[in-house]
């Protein structure tokens, strides 16, 4: 099957409900929100590498995922776009396991987060490379100690074998000649690079970026996409890219959902969202003054 009819599929979309203790005054922005309600019924099967089902989370008093229902796709690159403070991040730590719902379900390749031991939990996370903001490196050691950080951690490679490993990995990335620089003495593109770098040494399955633009100006942004894009091809495996910059969507996203007020609002091939009668959408990604979202 083709990847334009994957997606075909994969865009059946079905509206939500509005909770019965939803306030009236938030009844037409909650309308917008047409997202992948019982997607599972969608497409069945193996399609998904990642699932969340009716996740609710709560800080206080503050709704952060509200319902939320989102199905990452296996083996492509996906986009999951929305405003600055709408639950991102939350989603990031939720599908690695280091926050759980307090009601609704996450799924990894089939498997239950939450309800996860200890010890498979600690399996599932090395499934996972994430490249976080700013790199996240440590700054006391360098670029090739922080790359082969991952694999002395969690292999019995030898460290003949890890030199490969991370060598390969930082050619890739075009930083071969950056192992022994430490961090504070590279650039913000360069640490990003050695973020990916230690991201893939390990080989995941699945890859995030948490606003991987973050910091950069728009030519390294393009830069960093366009490296996201070749190791995709040369890789392969299920990349998701947290974002709000639709420049980035535009160059590599091939699945893309949109998440507002702690729901996804639609999701599908860029073509299908960009063609989009959804007003939410269709404000957000043509950066449009009129619409639903305001500066609150």
């Amino acid at each position: 099957m083709t990847e334009q009819s994957l997606l075909q599929d994969a865009n059946t979309t079905l509206g939500l409900d509005m909770p019965t203790s939803q306030l009236l005054d938030h009844a037409n922005e909650y309308s917008l929100h047409q997202g992948q309600d019982r997607f599972q019924e969608a497409r069945p099967g193996d399609f998904w590498s990642i699932e969340c089902v009716d996740v609710y989370k709560t800080f206080g008093s503050r709704p952060i995922l509200n319902g939320l229902n989102l199905g990452i796709p296996e083996g492509m690159i996906s986009i999951v776009l929305g405003p600055s403070g709408t639950g991102k991040s939350v989603l990031i730590k939720h599908l690695i396991g280091l926050l759980f719902p307090d009601a609704g379900d996450i799924l990894v390749h089939g498997d239950s987060v939450p309800r996860l031991t200890t010890s498979q939990l600690l399996e599932m996370r090395r499934k996972f490379g994430i490249l976080f903001q700013d790199g996240a490196l440590f700054g006391s050691m360098n670029i090739f100690d922080n790359v082969a950080f991952p694999l002395r951690q969690n292999t019995d490679l030898s460290e003949a074998q890890i030199s490969d490993v991370v060598n390969q990995r930082l050619h890739e990335v075009g930083m071969g000649h950056a192992n022994e620089l430490m961090p504070n003495e590279l650039s913000g593109g360069m640490r990003k690079r050695a973020g990916f770098a230690r991201a893939l040494v390990t080989e995941p399955e699945i890859v995030v970026f948490d606003e991987p633009d973050s910091g950069l100006d728009p030519v390294r942004t393009a830069l960093l996409c366009e490296l996201i894009k070749q190791m995709h091809a040369q890789h392969g495996g299920t990349y998701i890219v947290i974002t709000h910059d639709i420049a980035s969507l535009h160059q590599i996203g091939q699945y893309i959902s949109v998440l507002w007020k702690g729901r996804i609002v639609q999701a599908g091939s860029r073509q299908d969202m960009f063609s989009s009668d959804n007003p939410f959408v269709r404000q957000f990604l043509n950066r449009r003054l009129e619409g639903p979202l305001g500066m609150d």
